[in-house]
């Protein structure tokens, strides 16, 4: 059975085709797409399960640095604004005939709570997530007013985490 959600890291791979596909629906009513929106910079910067492709800065290597936290995310927020929200809003805004909801960023407002203690996930974790996600939010906003928002905010365990170990 195939999952009603599709998963969107990258503009170019999926978004443009999933819409026009939705647009083009038989029925003659576009039909709607759900997508996960993913990609902040340092995302995931405790467990580095998920890593994303977008770092605050970055190893010689190409890996994510997540030890350098002092300087801010300028870099990591400027490469999220310019090469995945701003293309990604576009996209969006060519196919305003097509109902969209935006799963915008899951687990990145717990993240900030749960790992405060860990210096992996410091000042440039902090601003990457609290400014990439404030960007993205309202540019989809003013831009795609066709297109429901949906913030992520934890699930209950998560809830239990943050009372019980703060």
């Amino acid at each position: 059975m195939s999952s009603p959600f599709t998963s969107a890291d990258t503009v170019e791979d999926i978004l443009a085709s999933s819409l026009r596909n939705a647009a083009s629906n038989p029925s003659g009513k576009p039909a709607l797409c759900t997508f996960v929106w993913y990609n902040l910079p340092n995302r995931d910067c405790h467990a580095k399960a998920s890593a994303g492709e977008i770092c605050c800065r970055r190893l010689r290597n190409g890996a994510c640095d997540y030890t350098a936290q002092a300087n801010g995310c300028a870099d990591g927020l400027e490469e999220y604004m310019r090469e995945f929200v701003d293309p990604f809003v576009e996209v969006l805004a060519s196919y305003s005939s097509v109902p969209v909801v935006l799963l915008m960023e899951p687990d990145s407002l717990p993240n900030l709570v749960t790992n405060k203690g860990d210096s992996r996930c410091g000042a440039a974790t902090w601003e990457a997530y609290t400014q990439g996600l404030s960007y993205a939010v309202q540019r989809v906003a003013e831009v795609t007013p066709h297109v429901s928002i949906y913030l992520d905010a934890g699930k209950s365990t998560r809830a239990t985490q943050i009372c019980t170990h703060t």
